[in-house]
């Protein structure tokens, strides 16, 4: 009888014990459940995507890095324009001498030397643009040729002595009113989104200049190798200026 009354109490046990490992089971499946459900999931998704959409690709790294570049570049560059114009006005501010064909000259040598040193500025900072770059050494050499023939010239006229008042204020009234209206080179190039372009817009305003002082002075000179000087400066800065503005076009 006892024997019988104990096996019945192990079978209730075992119940008891079978009931509270289904109950562990059913708690323990839930919770497993609840932690990797859909939103939850969804959540690790977003968070994921963010994460990886927050890290800079390197080609967008290269960009970047060109655009500080290039516009680095086109500063330093504007800033040795100004200064190169800013000289040359100073040095175009000529004193009476007598004669208009030595004004024309001594005005017109710095504005060559501007023109040379804008190049040479241009090249140090300037892309791979081989059309522009050769252009820009034949202005170098051009105008150092020049140059040194008005030079030579001013040193003749110096020597004969010859002067014309009337002459000279005439010229001066119209070479006064020219240097005065190019005097903001740097104002029409400072929105220059890269070298070439600030370069060239400066450079045909530059060009254009030196033409409007030719013409001023073949209004009034009889002077022939004066005269000769000044009809090549127009014929070869018009050449430029059109060379110029078909590069422009193509950048």
């Amino acid at each position: 009888m006892n024997k019988h009354k104990n096996y019945h109490m192990y079978g209730l046990l075992a119940i008891v014990i079978l009931i509270l490992v289904i109950i562990f089971a059913i708690l323990y499946i839930g919770r497993r459940n609840s932690n990797y459900s859909p939103s939850h999931h969804s959540q690790n998704s977003v968070n994921s995507e963010q994460a990886a959409s927050s890290v800079p690709s390197p080609g967008t790294d290269i960009i970047k890095d060109a655009d500080n570049n290039n516009h680095q570049e086109v500063s330093a560059y504007l800033k040795e324009q100004n200064t190169i114009i800013t000289d040359m006005i100073e040095n175009m501010s000529v004193k009476e001498s007598g004669s208009a064909e030595l004004d024309f000259l001594i005005g017109m040598i710095p504005h060559h030397e501007a023109a040379i040193e804008m190049t040479k500025s241009y090249l140090k900072y300037g892309k791979e643009n081989e059309e522009l770059k050769k252009l820009a050494r034949e202005i170098i050499d051009k105008h150092i040729e020049e140059a040194g023939e008005m030079r030579e010239l001013v040193k003749e006229i110096k020597r004969l002595g010859q002067t014309d008042k009337e002459q000279e204020r005439a010229y001066l009234d119209s070479y006064n009113k020219t240097l005065s209206s190019h005097q903001n080179i740097s104002h029409e190039t400072e929105a220059a989104s890269d070298v070439e372009s600030a370069y060239i817009e400066g450079m045909i305003i530059h060009h254009q200049m030196a033409t409007d002082m030719a013409k001023a002075i073949l209004e009034i000179t009889w002077h022939d190798e004066v005269k000769d000087i000044a009809e090549d400066i127009i014929e070869l800065q018009k050449k430029e200026i059109s060379e110029m503005e078909t590069i422009f076009n193509n950048i």
